[in-house]
């Protein structure tokens, strides 16, 4: 299950350089969050747009340091490390590091994501 889970979000990081809103479409629950640094997104309109306005484009995203945790047969947390190459609004391009942890349920045999955050890491 742990390659599964890796890919899958491998894939979901994949639609976030690509702006890929049919991809979170079909992968986020109806009553999912976002939470990062830059706010609490509780409107699953809201994220679908953030993905396909990708005003900050990530033209790279590296993930490392997996782990899963099973809560039961059918949801599990995934956290990882990425390192992010962006071109920020505003500030040009940029390489950042965080946290990202996603709850993950499963609903009709898929995996789609209920819960998502993203938290910096702290300066090396």
């Amino acid at each position: 299950m742990d390659n599964e889970i890796i890919e899958l979000t491998d894939r979901a990081w994949q639609a976030n350089r690509e702006g890929d809103a049919v991809f979170y479409d079909k992968f986020l629950t109806d009553d999912a969050i976002s939470v990062s640094h830059w706010g609490v997104v509780t409107d699953r309109e809201a994220i679908l747009r953030g993905f396909a306005e990708n005003r900050n484009p990530y033209t790279r995203t590296e993930q490392s340091d997996h782990k899963i945790v099973k809560l039961t047969d059918d949801s599990l947390v995934h956290s990882s490390t990425v390192e992010i190459d962006v071109l920020a609004e505003g500030a040009g391009p940029m390489t950042m590091r965080l946290y990202a942890t996603t709850v993950l349920v499963r609903r009709d045999g898929e995996w789609r994501a209920a819960f998502f955050q993203v938290s910096p890491t702290p300066s090396r």
